[in-house]
């Protein structure tokens, strides 16, 4: 997001969510902070992000996050990138928690009729067709 992008977040501000005024500067490279110049209030690049809370850089928990995506297992993939499994469980954890909040936000008076169910029950019975000459069942 460039900087002509960016509003203040200070809901006591006059210049709250308001863009292109030419009050927020940068405030520091290095922490990825923006500034206020109407109110003098500060807040994070990341803030209301799965990145916010997280210390290591955004490119390593994405790669490690995509890893996983892609049906590595979890103790390969904190091998691979070199952390320990805990840290990759909590960046996952993390991730979870956002992508939950995002969709509870966006996805919304879905109105879903019977032909779609009746399509989804065809979907799962078929699978649990094909899962049948496994040696255990998952159903």
């Amino acid at each position: 997001m460039t900087l002509e992008q960016q509003w203040c977040d200070n809901p006591r501000c006059r210049d709250f969510q308001k863009v292109r005024l030419g009050n927020v500067e940068i405030f520091s490279h290095r922490e990825r902070r923006y500034y206020c110049t109407t109110c003098r209030h500060t807040w994070s690049f990341d803030k209301g992000s799965a990145f916010e809370t997280l210390r290591s850089s955004r490119v390593t928990v994405a790669h490690t996050l995509s890893e996983l995506g892609e049906r590595a297992s979890l103790r390969a993939t904190a091998r691979l990138r070199h952390h320990p499994v805990n840290t990759v469980l909590d960046w996952l954890d993390v991730a979870g928690a956002h992508v939950a909040a995002v969709s509870a936000h966006v996805i919304q008076g879905l109105h879903v009729d019977y032909v779609q169910v009746d399509e989804l029950w065809t979907f799962v019975k078929k699978t649990r067709a094909s899962d049948t000459h496994r040696s255990h069942r998952l159903w």
